[in-house]
């Protein structure tokens, strides 16, 4: 094969990649921001909060690294804010390493050293459109409380407005 059509080759599959990677990130966004409607919520796919330094020091799972947040969907309630989210990390060390995907909750009172709450992280065997539903039920159920073997998170909720408390 000539120099130039493998080098056509390889942009046209380089670019037919990041064609369909940015599609699954927009049919994402919209079903998240569709989800946040029905909510009453907000959506943005960028951490314009800068959560990302806050959620990583306060989370559940030991060792996790390279923590980023994404895809917040945020209101203001009685006494602060309320975030769900993307959230990826890094489990693991030296080769088995293993980048992980899942939905979590915080929440942000905005009083003192304790401005945040526990970060709260949804079953990692449910798909992520799912996920950011049991979070929500974790919010909207009080009374529920979920222990979800092989999570390692227990989720209890007192009250609506208050944050549920986890246990990794």
């Amino acid at each position: 094969m000539p120099p130039i059509l493998l080098l056509l080759a390889v942009s046209v599959v380089t670019i037919a990649a990041a064609g369909a990677s940015a599609l699954r990130r927009k049919a994402r966004s919209a079903r998240l921001a569709a989800l946040a409607a029905g909510w009453s919520m907000r959506f943005t796919p960028q951490d314009r909060f800068q959560l990302t330094p806050r959620v990583a020091t306060r989370f559940p799972i030991p060792g996790a690294a390279d923590v980023v947040v994404r895809d917040l969907i945020y209101r203001q309630e009685e006494g602060g804010f309320r975030y769900l989210f993307t959230v990826d990390y890094t489990t693991g060390v030296l080769r088995t390493k293993r980048r992980h995907r899942g939905a979590g909750m915080v929440v942000e009172t905005g009083q003192g050293a304790d401005a945040f709450s526990a970060v709260i992280l949804a079953p990692s065997e449910l798909a992520l459109h799912a996920q950011y539903e049991w979070l929500w039920k974790q919010v909207t159920a009080p009374e529920v409380r979920a222990d979800q073997e092989g999570t390692g998170v227990q989720v209890t909720s007192t009250a609506p407005s208050a944050p549920p408390t986890s246990f990794a």
